[in-house]
């Protein structure tokens, strides 16, 4: 109960500054506040299609990775906030405001005042830059004017702190994902209704494109690039396969392969064929040498006959031709018929070349038998067979040996050919599957690119910004209101602070607490200036209560001892002393006063070791009471049995003075020196709530 009605004087003190400060403040706020500029908010909706959109990529098929999810729709809100793109809306904006603005009236674009404000600020050159008829051709001539510099206009308008064009201005658009969907809210706040709209209105343009710039850039680049090397490798790969046809025409090859396959096959017919016109050359050529050891008489006139000669010349002739013709196969680039034809009738010429030789060979024998007594005639046949016989081999020996030639070239003309065909083929398979791999990777991009393409398109805007026609609810009444609320709470504060550190001893509860010691009453002070008329009534009120709780504390005993002391020099203890034995002495009582000051030296022996009060003034013994008052404890002592004498030691204490742990200490020791005596409390120069408090009695029931 006690602190509440500290807490309850506390603030009853302070009141007025409770309650007249935080007006004045509020209604500073309130008069500054007045023009306090109004705020649009402008709302924009865009559906980006990351979960829910759908893909051409096999990998979409699959379950969903949400880390790419969110880091694709972290990407799109970093490209909405990313400067390049704020870059182009606070131009573009610019750009809009200066050729559609109207110094004299609002529009929606730009209020009136906010342009003439834009104009004011812009040079003259910028001015000059701005064409009327054109925002692109505008924007470009800004972006060729602008460089970095500190006096570039351009550059500084968005470096600056524009409110409405600089990247710190724009900076407060805020990008926000709603809930766990795929959908984006875009909300911007300005002091212009046109400004706020059309800086998001712009603001979904560039993004998008901005957007589909960075999606689509790296993959045509890639796309690009693949054309050019499919093109690059196509144009190799047909100029290594037209290599590969020129050669093989060049060297007539249509298969290798097959084509030395035959050449090896013939080459192995041919040794066979060879060995066997070999063999019978020989065997013929043995039998005929043996013949003609037998019939040597005729032998000499067949061989130098002429006719003969010439047969057998022509037999030789057309056993070679046959031979070129039988053993090899016939060329497939002629007519069947017509070698067939030709074969036909080499043969014929030969039978018949064979039957003249006979009949010539016939005539020529002119010797019936020979020498061993066989018949001549068939000796001559038998070596006229031989003499065929070797002409065939020989002939098919002579074709055979044109035929190795042939066959060596074909070696020749093959074995290098195959290395070549082999090198080249090996670069255009290289290049083959080259191309086949670049065409893969093409249509791969391209396959990306149709994605991009699908989900770029789900990029839309949901809900357009709309022109706002009211603006924000102000903050004026919450600065009004914390204004309020603030300066009470820091005038309670510092108040509050004033208190706990302040060490004055302002009223009997302050005292108590501070002191551990118990208040008996309270004196007043001059008090305020419009009560200084109240003094008398209130001190009148102190001392009639001081008086009359004095008496309480006096022992049957005579005289009534009463000590008045005080740590440091009091004025009014003597003025209070005076006053209570006037009244008392009014009421009939005998009461006498000893100044301790003066009637004693305090150093003396008497003082000092005095036990009683006779010792310092012997008529005191036959007064009623006796009030003594001593010099201030803290540069003089008391004696101690004087202290335990006496029916009260009352202590002064100033309020308006700051107590000291040296107070303290000298009060802690003033009550262990009386031990049984009371030591009480009497607060001098108080204030004139304090005497109500102790006192209950108000001055009005004094006068009564």
């Amino acid at each position: 109960m006690q602190q509440l009605r500290y807490i309850y004087t506390f603030v009853n003190k302070i009141k007025w500054w409770l309650l007249i400060a935080p007006f004045i403040i509020a209604g500073s706020v309130i008069l500054f506040t007045q023009h306090l500029e109004l705020e649009y908010n402008v709302e924009s909706t865009i559906y980006t299609g990351v979960v829910s959109g759908y893909g051409l990529e096999t990998e979409e098929a699959n379950a969903p990775n949400w880390n790419v999810l969110n880091n694709t729709l972290e990407n799109i809100i970093n490209i909405i906030t990313a400067k390049e793109t704020l870059k182009d809306v606070a131009l573009r904006l610019y750009v809009q405001d200066m050729i559609h603005g109207d110094p004299n009236k609002d529009n929606t674009y730009i209020k009136a005042s906010n342009y003439n404000k834009l104009v004011s600020i812009t040079p003259k050159e910028v001015l000059k830059l701005i064409d009327k008829t054109s925002e692109e051709k505008t924007l470009q001539n800004l972006l060729t004017y602008e460089e970095s510099s500190s006096k570039n206009f351009i550059y500084g308008l968005l470096n600056w702190h524009h409110p409405h064009y600089s990247y710190e201005a724009l900076s407060k658009i805020t990008v926000k994902k709603l809930g766990n969907s795929d959908m984006l809210q875009i909300t911007y706040s300005a002091n212009d209704p046109g400004i706020a709209y059309n800086t998001l209105l712009i603001l979904n343009k560039s993004y998008q494109k901005e957007y589909k710039d960075i999606q689509f850039g790296t993959t045509n680049n890639v796309i690009h690039h693949l054309e050019r090397e499919l093109e690059k490798v196509s144009y190799e790969l047909k100029d290594g396969e037209d290599s590969l046809t020129n050669y093989n025409i060049e060297n007539r090859v249509i298969n290798y392969d097959e084509q030395t396959k035959q050449v090896a096959a013939y080459d192995k017919d041919f040794e066979l064929i060879y060995q066997d016109a070999l063999l019978r050359y020989n065997s013929s050529k043995a039998l005929m040498n043996q013949l003609e050891t037998q019939m040597t008489e005729n032998l000499s006139s067949i061989k130098n006959n002429s006719e003969f000669i010439v047969k057998l010349h022509d037999i030789s002739e057309l056993r070679t031709k046959i031979a070129g013709m039988e053993t090899f196969p016939i060329d497939s680039i002629s007519p069947l018929d017509t070698k067939q034809k030709y074969l036909n009738t080499y043969k014929n010429q030969l039978k018949t070349a064979e039957t003249d030789l006979r009949d010539i060979l016939n005539n020529l024998s002119n010797q019936k038998y020979t020498k061993d007594g066989y018949p001549t005639s068939n000796f001559v046949s038998q070596w006229l067979d031989e003499v065929l016989k070797n002409k065939k081999a020989f002939a098919e020996l002579k074709v055979l040996d044109g035929r190795r030639i042939e066959l060596d070239q074909e070696y020749l003309h093959f074995s290098p050919i195959g290395s070549t065909i082999k090198r080249k083929e090996r670069s255009i398979d290289f290049l083959e599957r080259s191309y086949l791999s670049i065409l893969t990777s093409l249509n791969t991009a391209r396959l990306r690119l149709k994605s991009l393409e699908m989900n770029s398109a789900s990029l839309k805007v949901l809900n357009p910004p709309i022109y706002p026609l009211m603006s924000k609810p102000t903050k004026r009444k919450a600065m009004v209101l914390g204004s309020y609320i603030g300066s009470f709470v820091f005038i309670l504060g510092l108040f509050l602070l004033k208190e706990l550190f302040d060490r004055r001893l302002l009223n009997k509860m302050r005292t108590e607490h501070i002191t551990s010691g118990k208040v008996l009453s309270a004196y007043p002070g001059n008090g305020k200036l419009g009560k200084r008329i109240f003094r008398q009534s209130y001190e009148n009120a102190a001392t009639l209560f001081l008086a009359n709780s004095l008496l309480n504390y006096l022992g049957k005993e005579k005289p009534g001892i009463i000590n008045f002391i005080s740590i440091d020099k009091d004025t009014s203890q003597e003025h209070i002393s005076d006053t209570i034995i006037k009244y008392w002495k009014e009421k009939g009582l005998s009461v006498q006063k000893i100044d301790g000051d003066k009637n004693t030296k305090h150093s003396s022996r008497q003082y000092l070791l005095a036990k009683d009060v006779s010792e310092l003034d012997k008529d005191a013994q036959e007064d009623d009471v006796v009030i003594i008052e001593f010099p201030p404890l803290r540069t003089n002592p008391i004696p101690k049995n004087l202290l335990q004498k006496a029916d009260m030691n009352l202590l002064l204490l100033d309020v308006n003075k700051s107590w000291k742990e040296s107070d303290q200490t000298l009060f802690d020791e003033l009550r262990r020196m009386s031990e049984d005596t009371p030591v009480l409390l009497l607060l001098t120069n108080t204030d004139y709530k304090t005497i109500e408090d102790i006192t209950g009695i108000l001055p009005a029931k004094i006068e009564e």
